[in-house]
């Protein structure tokens, strides 16, 4: 299915601002002959420095680029983080370059890795890690690449800023160093990369390369105010003079990358490309900032692939009847139960029973809802499934969690239900060491509770046979249908933006939500359709099972090659049209 991108013109406003008319005419004389020989996969996550689904992205979708698009060179360009990662699991290039950052050179040294793939046929893709002493210092517990300083937003901004600012500059001339001058399409993710759309303009200017253009892909709407002063640390010449001018005290790397990307701006799903420019949550709160860029050029979406294959039990002779759906279900549900019985690390919160026993032995028809992931509370919506699990009786429900988290205050509510519910909710806090599978494929239902997901990972629990529960947000939308799933959402009165203001300021105590109408709506809502989802799988389990059949087949919706041949789309819109 093409993007219908047809009515896209290139929106090069803020051209005049940093080039002149001479400079502007050569780069489009580039752009005009260039040929999709090279595509840089530009991310601030990668295989050995994970957080959010961007990771999972970067290890899916690049051979897919490269064999369905016949691209001769697609490449991985990304952060070292020295306190994160083991470089002993990398080759030094012995390739290395100074970048003249903030008034100092600093220089930086290119690691590569080589990954060898045999989907969608046999090949390899080179990643590069770009190394630079006192910048991509991240290092935390949890292994999270934007976590500089943990407690200290401020701080955490500006390092992750000037580390953001350091690769966006340093990107071209490690292209340089690398032989790759020409035909060359940056593909990049997130805010962090987004300031490469200027510095590779100014790279073919300055002879650093020979052609190069940008594309611009958006996995959630997060931003950094950039100061003039400080994008001067990127620009030279007169462009310095004019980057420190530029509308006042500066702009954001969206507003400024955004304006002078090269193709088309993607997302990661069909829906969330729409609540962009119509969900209060983006349009007033998230990106009220960016809604005259988006109106002008629209952002357009592109669905991730599954993440996971099917689980081999499911589809070994072809899509399941309904009795070996239910065979199969039931003896995933078996075993999760023996692990949830003998699973017990110190770091566990809350214990599940069945009448103040043993969880072995716990009957068929009580349902296990699992909700796993890191823990954002201004994202995820933990406390929004606590609240639902509060109201039901003993032994009515069994609740999982296993939230990825850093700080132990994080915990204090989960803590409090717990002791409320006793028996009908434990909580596996930071990385399990044993039983993770064993949750997806046995739980009655997942759960995604998402105040927004840009894609999510629904499909994920279809590929384990486990029905979905999420909020009708972003990719739940286009993932869960009434055929496979449950949507929820709250009642569209309370979704206001003092209720989204005063749910995002309680994000470090989330107790404090529960005088939110939004926040109560939203877990009232949830309540009910788990009341609703309980009752078919207790009342029509051939319709229960049905869905885990449906979530099956749904799977071959969202498939990588489709995501290749709709980002070549956009590449062939790099050229310029103006």
């Amino acid at each position: 299915m093409n993007l219908n991108l047809n009515k896209w013109n290139k929106n090069w406003a803020l051209m005049n601002r940093f080039f002149k008319a001479g400079e502007i005419a050569l780069i489009t004389s580039r752009l005009n002959n260039l040929k999709i020989q090279n595509v840089v996969f530009c991310s601030f996550e990668n295989r050995f420095a994970k957080s959010g689904g961007l990771a999972a992205v970067t290890t899916n979708i690049l051979p897919y680029l490269k064999e369905v698009n016949n691209i001769p060179n697609v490449i991985l360009m990304t952060p070292f983080y020295s306190k994160l990662m083991d470089k002993n699991k990398l080759k030094p290039t012995g390739q290395f370059f100074s970048v003249l950052f903030n008034n100092r050179k600093v220089q930086v040294s290119i690691f590569e890795y080589t990954w060898n793939y045999s989907s969608p046929s046999s090949g390899s893709i080179n990643e590069y890690y770009l190394k630079a002493d006192g910048f991509f210092e991240s290092g935390n517990t949890s292994q999270d690449p934007y976590l500089y300083f943990e407690g200290n937003n401020s701080l955490n901004d500006k390092a992750m800023r000037e580390s953001a600012l350091l690769f966006c500059k340093a990107a071209p001339l490690a292209m340089n160093i690398l032989t790759m001058r020409e035909n060359i399409i940056f593909h990049l993710q997130e805010w962090q990369t987004a300031l490469i759309s200027l510095t590779s303009k100014v790279a073919m200017l300055n002879g650093t390369l020979e052609s190069c253009g940008t594309a611009q892909t958006m996995h959630n709407s997060y931003d950094s105010f950039i100061p003039s002063e400080v994008l001067s640390t990127i620009t030279e010449g007169t462009m310095r003079q004019k980057a420190s001018a530029t509308y006042g005290n500066g702009l954001t790397a969206y507003q400024i990358g955004l304006q002078l990307t090269d193709a088309p701006v993607t997302t990661v799903s069909g829906h969330f490309a729409e609540e962009l420019t119509t969900d209060i949550l983006q349009t007033e709160y998230f990106a009220p900032h960016l809604q005259s860029i988006f109106k002008k050029n629209n952002v357009y979406g592109v669905n991730n692939g599954a993440f996971i294959n099917p689980s081999p039990e499911y589809i070994k002779n072809g899509l399941p009847s309904l009795q070996e759906a239910k065979k199969i279900k039931l003896q995933k549900r078996k075993i999760l139960l023996k692990v949830l019985s003998r699973y017990k690390p110190k770091e566990r919160i809350g214990e599940l029973t069945y009448k103040g026993k043993t969880i072995s032995k716990l009957p068929a028809d009580i349902p296990l809802i699992l909700m796993s992931g890191r823990y954002d509370p201004l994202q995820k919506g933990y406390d929004i499934l606590l609240r639902a699990t509060e109201k039901f009786s003993e032994d009515e429900i069994k609740v999982i969690m296993t939230p990825s988290t850093v700080r132990s205050s994080d915990m204090d509510y989960f803590y409090e239900v717990a002791c409320k519910c006793k028996g009908n909710l434990v909580v596996f806090p930071f990385r399990m060491e044993a039983g993770y599978h064993e949750l997806q494929r046995g739980a009655t239902f997942g759960v995604m509770p998402s105040v927004y997901e840009p894609f999510g990972a629904a499909v994920e629990y279809m590929a384990n046979g486990t029905v979905n529960i999420g909020r009708a947000t972003g990719g739940l939308v286009d993932q869960i249908d009434a055929e496979c799933g449950f949507l929820f959402k709250e009642d569209a009165v309370f979704c206001t933006l003092d209720n989204i203001r005063s749910f995002a300021e309680t994000g470090a105590v989330v107790q404090m939500r529960k005088s939110n109408p939004w926040a109560q709506s939203m877990a009232d809502n949830l309540y009910e359709t788990l009341k609703k989802a309980i009752y078919i799988y207790q009342h029509k389990p051939d319709t229960y099972h049905k869905m885990i059949i449906n979530g099956l087949k749904r799977i071959n919706k969202f498939s990588w090659e489709s995501s290749a041949q709709k980002y070549f789309q956009v590449y062939e819109y790099v050229v310029c049209r103006l």
